[in-house]
């Protein structure tokens, strides 16, 4: 641990320890892994272009090392080389985390203190050492909810991967302007993928849900019982070649989706299609800048309440942060640019008592933004719908662990300005 721990204090820099640039050519003639305690080493292969055999190169060394840390398994990632006449050894160096770690539930549900939810959880990062996931946390309050899921991302050598979820929950609708009432749910969702290569997937889903609402005082369900339960199913592709999916600065992100709300008769019976193009370009240095289009379109049967589409929760247009505005159609925009102020570096701490700690990585950057978004249902007008935009900028802290912070200011199209904190990325 020792080594390990002074090998990461040299990544101060950023660079590649060892020689600046790789002599040519330079053969692959094994990969060591080192620093994994807990992680299987195929783990961290898969993850590598790199095989015994490949022409060693710079860029190469810098994709493998991001898309290594990219698993968020690892303080730290450094690789290095050992060159012996037209060969070299490759040594992949992991400064490992902590992976199990209990958490507090708190929040205040359509952001008013007065709708107080709060509880516990606890979630694994890293079970088994194979990157499989597994969460479970519950709420009481305002909102009450039982959550359970697990993610595996590697069934077997074909690169299989299963994701699974339980939920129980009784919560206040979503609707504006429509009254607080209860809503009973539970649900089911089995997920099966393929990864093909470094940076495609393809998956399938199907999912069981009950929505318990009084349909006499309400209108919460389709079914005149107040109770429906239905089962769905969908499909999705995906092209990521994004270098850091935490805080991206380069790369691109493509994914399309299709899924069936209600299946075999079910008084429930629609269906969604979804697009996402995001791409991100570097500029100078670590200077970039990024773009994002996505949309979710309905067809098919009437939609429940529960099943309408919103900007103002989990899609925010900042200039309107905290405004609800519902529809069946959602369209959206965004352009960012991304300046560091504090390029991403490591603060060492060695001998702490709780080595996962001892590795720190951090940063600051500044972002200029721009957001466009606009939802409407299907027999509206779609040329008369209002477009909500925005504009501002702020700082973004990228903290240990994968935890961004983001302070802005945001002004949106009738001249309103708004402070903004939020947890997480922009897009």
């Amino acid at each position: 641990m020792t080594f390990v721990l002074a090998l990461a204090a040299s990544l101060v820099d950023g660079r590649v320890l060892g020689q600046e640039q790789c002599p040519n050519p330079l053969i692959v003639a094994e990969i060591r892994i080192l620093g994994n305690n807990q992680t299987k080493d195929e783990i961290i292969l898969r993850e590598m272009s790199l095989n015994a055999g490949d022409t060693l190169s710079e860029s190469a060394i810098k994709h493998d090392r991001q898309r290594i840390y990219d698993l968020q398994l690892f303080n730290s990632v450094d690789i290095q080389y050992a060159a012996e006449e037209d060969s070299a050894v490759v040594y992949v160096i992991v400064h490992e985390r902590w992976y199990v770690f209990p958490f507090p539930v708190i929040g205040f549900k359509y952001r008013d203190p007065a709708n107080l939810f709060y509880g516990a959880g606890i979630m694994h990062q890293n079970f088994r050492g194979r990157n499989e996931k597994i969460f479970g946390a519950f709420a009481l309050g305002f909102d009450r909810w039982v959550e359970a899921s697990y993610f595996n991302p590697r069934l077997n050598n074909e690169d299989l991967y299963l994701r699974t979820s339980l939920r129980s929950a009784k919560v206040q609708n979503l609707r504006p302007g429509s009254g607080l009432y209860d809503q009973q749910r539970y649900g089911i969702n089995v997920l099966f993928g393929k990864r093909f290569g470094l940076y495609q997937t393809v998956s399938s889903w199907m999912s069981y849900d009950i929505w318990i609402v009084p349909f006499d005082k309400y209108r919460g369900t389709l079914s005149p019982s107040g109770r429906d339960a239905f089962f769905s199913a969908g499909v999705s592709y995906s092209y990521d070649t994004r270098n850091l999916r935490e805080y991206t600065t380069e790369g691109s992100v493509y994914t399309l989706s299709a899924s069936k709300i209600g299946l075999w008769n079910s008084d429930v019976d629609y269906a969604r299609f979804g697009f996402s193009m995001r791409k991100f370009q570097l500029l100078a240095e670590d200077i970039s800048v990024g773009g994002r289009l996505f949309g979710t379109f309905t067809a098919g049967g009437a939609l429940p309440p529960y099943g309408y589409l919103y900007f103002g929760y989990d899609e925010r247009i900042r200039g309107y942060f905290t405004e609800v505005a519902e529809g069946e159609h959602a369209l959206g925009a965004n352009l960012e640019l991304r300046v560091p102020i504090l390029s991403p570096r490591y603060l060492v701490i060695p001998d702490l008592i709780i080595p996962e700690f001892s590795v720190l990585r951090y940063g600051v950057y500044a972002g200029i933004f721009v957001d466009a978004g606009n939802v409407w249902y299907r027999l509206d007008d779609f040329a008369g719908r209002k477009w909500y935009s925005g504009v501002g900028g702020g700082l973004h802290f990228l903290l240990p662990y994968s935890v961004i912070v983001r302070t802005e200011y945001a002004w949106n199209d009738k001249g309103r300005g708004e402070f903004i904190l939020d947890i997480g990325a922009s897009f």
